[in-house]
């Protein structure tokens, strides 16, 4: 498959060469033919706290614009993959909730108080909550993916890069919009926003809205109901106050919910029973009690629970610009906070083996101070402060082996010999953050730039811990306090050459750091709960963007090394009855590689991308439990060819009507989801698609649209964890498609 793509790829690469040049050497006059093509246009990014073109900025960056974004039907973070080569994720105990990976930098741990290595920020405001990272992608402007430590202008959470979403603004003019969609399992998605002023150059306001509803696509053989539903909607309301040219104030308010279904697993046996011996049937591993999942049906199991998902999200946030003396004064306050309770059948089997309830209560502050140069002198600077306040509040519980209750028993009590109980786990976890920063970009000559930024960071973490059987009586287990502080100096430096208008070679180097902190999974064993270190990546890049003829066609490549030290990982302990959750530092690893950027233009009516990514990342010095070497190794969710690439083509009907249609696909390596490397937890190359085909009106307010994700029907494991004698995998979900209709106006 690999080989199929990469050969199609190149060929759209060697046609793309000659499809400009018979551009360039038509026989219509110079401006005609500008008419007829306008090329790819200025894309301006905001990733140095500035507004700039994309091509300037000496960082690898995917800007996505929000009509992109609907056009491929991304709903969160993890739909980017298929757009951004390098970005994946790894989906764990819930719907709402996931781990990230960018380059092969991530932690695939599931838990709450996991802050994760990419950062992700909406409207320039930090999601903490592990929960809250999965947000509502909706009325958009855009989303840029920066890659590469960001730790100078981002923080501790950017080891691997940030992810920034930027809402659709208020305007000085009426607008409104609105989608309807339907789709496969009666699948019902509604889009909606109205903005415009309410005083003239004062006062402006949006408001906007989604609401998406499908039934499940995963039969339960028990009950006969499908599983895997989804039920959520999200608003935002936007306000712009600008009493005069150098002062804005803007408030934004957001909320939502999600009342669909936790996510269900498939059920794979482990071959051995509750006392570890064997346990085959005609060589298909059983679980502890016997059962197995045979049918090789990913779209139905068996499942005594069926779980559900209780998510309430409300945020705010007041950002104020005050621009005066030639500098702009830059004030973010922000508040956040997630409310989940997530009922799982974690075993994804008939029996009650273990049951799983998730409560987690987020709740975070935060305020930033940036002083900043106004654009135009040799030297462009910005300095500041930022404050973190988080506190994690939960309530998790697992009930381990409820299968062995005795039926006879009135008062639901379990056999002590062969059971265990409800084991609950609740913490809180307190962290407050404060650091301070600053960069410069310093023009050495009219075409000669020098960047550098440093960091400083302390991060405080109390760690508050209880465990406890509380079936009939309570039996304490662990009663834990921890408390950490971790500081920390980030830097970053960079030299970039503007060769001519349309060409910039860039070379840096920077240092992102992730603080350490306290395992947030159950534990029964203090040595669980011991404090790991943060990690520290050492990033050195050089690449160069480019825009050629006539800006028909933009190549922008770039090349990385990773110094990658006292990474944090997470794996699971299985030499025990009980596989058991551990979180700590592997000595450390090395990545490199190559990505580059191709997108054409050669017409208004035709554009295409191919962007793909090289990467080598194992681990150089990691032994884990029980003397365990994973040396060698390659790192977690780290492909070692990722590519995407599409087109969308546009043929005019009469009457000015037109034809649109967008295509996307990915393509990605093998991977392994566990530092092991074990076989049974590779996922294999894989392959997706989506399409669009739809008709606009002459002013383009109109569109009717047929969509499909994933028309392929590809489907591959995107999360495995060890339970009792079992394993428990998620995978994507099949092919959907339906219809569409926009409204502009």
């Amino acid at each position: 498959m690999i080989r199929r793509f990469a050969m199609i790829s190149v060929s759209v690469l060697a046609m793309m060469p000659t499809a400009l040049a018979a551009q360039d050497t038509s026989d219509e006059p110079p401006a005609a033919a500008s008419a007829e093509r306008s090329g790819i246009g200025e894309i301006v990014v905001t990733a140095q706290r500035r507004s700039q073109n994309i091509q300037d900025v000496p960082i690898s960056i995917t800007a996505i614009s929000g009509d992109s974004l609907a056009q491929v039907g991304i709903r969160d973070p993890r739909d980017l993959s298929i757009l951004v080569p390098g970005l994946s994720s790894q989906a764990g105990t819930s719907a709402t909730t996931t781990s990230l990976f960018l380059r092969g930098v991530g932690i695939g741990d599931f838990n709450s108080n996991t802050t994760g290595a990419v950062g992700v920020y909406v409207d320039d405001v930090f999601l903490g909550a592990n929960a809250g990272k999965l947000f509502n992608v909706f009325d958009s402007e855009g989303i840029e993916v920066l890659k590469g430590p960001q730790g100078t202008l981002y923080g501790r959470n950017t080891t691997a890069g940030a992810i920034r979403f930027s809402s659709r603004k208020p305007t000085e003019e009426f607008g409104a919009n609105g989608s309807v969609s339907y789709g496969r399992f009666n699948e019902v998605q509604i889009e909606g926003g109205v903005g415009g002023p309410i005083i003239s150059d004062v006062l402006k306001a949006r408001v906007a809205g989604t609401y998406l509803r499908r039934d499940g696509w995963l039969l339960n053989r028990v009950t006969g109901n499908k599983l895997n539903d989804l039920d959520m909607w999200a608003g935002r309301a936007i306000v712009d106050f600008t009493p005069s040219s150098d002062v804005l104030v803007r408030a934004i308010v957001h909320g939502g919910q999600n009342r669909g279904g936790a996510r269900q697993f498939q059920h794979r046996g482990a071959g051995v029973d509750f006392g570890g011996n064997p346990n085959f049937v005609d060589g298909v591993p059983l679980d502890g009690l016997g059962y197995a999942d045979t049918d090789g049906d990913l779209n139905a199991g068996d499942y005594d629970v069926e779980g559900q998902e209780r998510v309430n999200v409300f945020g705010a946030s007041l950002t104020a610009n005050i621009a005066f003396g030639g500098v702009t004064l830059t004030s973010i306050s922000a508040y956040e906070q997630v409310r989940r309770s997530t009922l799982e059948d974690t075993d994804a089997s008939p029996n009650n083996v273990l049951t799983a309830t998730y409560v987690d209560r987020p709740e975070q502050y935060s305020q930033e101070l940036r002083l900043q140069s106004r654009d135009g002198g040799a030297i462009n600077w910005i300095v500041g402060g930022y404050y973190f306040n988080d506190k994690l509040v939960t309530a998790s519980a697992f009930d381990i082996l409820r299968v062995f209750r005795d039926p006879a028993d009135l008062l639901g009590t379990l056999d002590p010999v062969n059971s265990i109980g409800n084991f609950a786990y609740p913490y809180t976890q307190k962290t407050e953050s404060w650091a301070a920063f600053a960069q410069a970009d310093i023009k050495l000559t009219d075409r000669l730039t020098l960047t550098g930024g440093l960091r400083y960071s302390t991060d405080s973490i109390d760690f508050n811990f209880q465990s406890f059987f509380d079936d009939v009586v309570v039996v304490p287990i662990l009663d834990f306090t921890g408390s950490r502080t971790f500081r920390d100096l980030s830097w970053r430096a960079a030299l970039s050459f503007q060769a001519t208008d349309d060409l910039l070679f860039y070379a840096s180097s920077s240092k992102g750091y992730n603080s350490g902190g306290f395992a947030g999974g159950s534990s029964s064993d203090p040595a669980q709960l011991q404090p790991f270190r943060s990690e520290k990546l050492y990033a050195y890049e050089a690449g160069f963007k480019s825009d050629l003829l006539g800006r028909a066609l933009r190549f922008n490549a770039a090349a990385f090394y990773y110094d990658y030290r006292d990474l944090q990982v997470f794996v699971f302990d299985t030499s025990g009855v009980l596989p058991v959750q551990r979180k700590l530092n592997a000595g450390n690893a090395e990545l490199y590689g190559a990505e580059i950027e191709l997108q054409a233009q050669p017409s208004r009516n035709f554009n295409a991308f191919i962007n793909a990514s090289f990467l080598h990342a194992r681990y150089k010095d990691f032994t884990a439990l029980a003397a365990a070497d994973y040396t060698g190794n390659r790192l977690v969710n780290a492909p070692e060819f990722a590519i995407s690439a599409g087109f969308t083509l546009s043929q005019p009907l009469p009457g000015d009507s037109a034809l649109r249609l967008r295509v996307d696909g990915s393509l990605q390596s093998e991977t392994f989801l566990t530092p092991d490397n074990a076989e049974a937890n590779r996922v294999k190359s894989y392959g997706t698609a989506n399409v669009r085909l739809s008709w606009l009106s002459p002013d383009e307010r109109l569109e009717f649209a047929l969509w499909g994700k994933n028309v392929t029907g590809t489907r591959f494991i995107t999360y495995v964890s060890p339970v009792i004698t079992m394993d428990q995998i998620n995978y994507n979900d099949p092919a959907t498609y339906g219809v569409q209709a926009v409204l502009k106006f």
